[in-house]
């Protein structure tokens, strides 16, 4: 996988092709386990776009989320992560796979878990797309480590707004910027399209 630094800042621009192929390998290494689960429980937002895949994969009937905010831009977090949407099922005595697509901290895997044990999960395991080669938490599974700011094809408007804002404020030109979205691997198209509704 192709990373860019701009500003100093190191990016990788995945497409869906590209995470389809990291889902699918990330699957295979929890069959080999052969750990067994009676639900995934997705962390909104980032893990819910490709935790319906992995259940597939895992032929795991049962998916739920909750919402755990803590990032509030590139590379801005909050002080410590925050649940903002709760459980909707009871989990008692099951076992559980959380699923992310970035550990990056590690804070809100680890506010996850503490907070799945609290209401009575007998098993807790852990799985993510990506990992932050400076996570302080390790998870059970995991796909690749990167020391890169990811962008998933799921947060493409978000990224191109929130890229153009950063480099805009450092002094770069609406041309310089359309060619660095280009540059990390952002889709023409959408560059093109939502650069002018933004």
């Amino acid at each position: 996988m192709k990373t860019t630094t701009i500003h100093g800042q190191k990016y990788l621009c995945l497409s869906w092709d590209q995470v389809g192929a990291e889902v699918f390998s990330l699957a295979q290494e929890i069959l080999k386990s052969n750990v067994q689960f009676d639900r995934v429980v997705a962390l909104a937002k980032g893990g819910l776009t490709f935790s319906r895949t992995l259940v597939d994969y895992l032929s795991i009937k049962e998916l739920s989320s909750i919402q755990i905010e803590f990032y509030t831009g590139i590379g801005e977090v909050n002080r410590t992560p925050v649940i903002t949407q709760t459980l909707p099922v009871s989990i008692r005595n099951e076992r559980i796979l959380i699923f992310d697509e970035v550990v990056d901290s590690g804070e809100t895997m680890k506010m996850a878990t503490e907070y799945l044990h609290y209401h009575g999960s007998r098993e807790i395991h852990t799985a993510t797309l990506a990992t932050k080669t400076w996570a302080k938490f390790s998870v059970d599974f995991s796909a690749f480590t990167t020391d890169a700011w990811i962008v998933f094809p799921h947060e493409n408007r978000e990224s191109i707004r929130l890229l153009s804002k950063m480099w805009a404020e450092k002094g770069d030109s609406p041309d310089v910027i359309r060619r660095q979205l280009l540059e990390i691997g952002l889709p023409k198209d959408e560059v093109e399209f939502f650069s002018q509704i933004e």
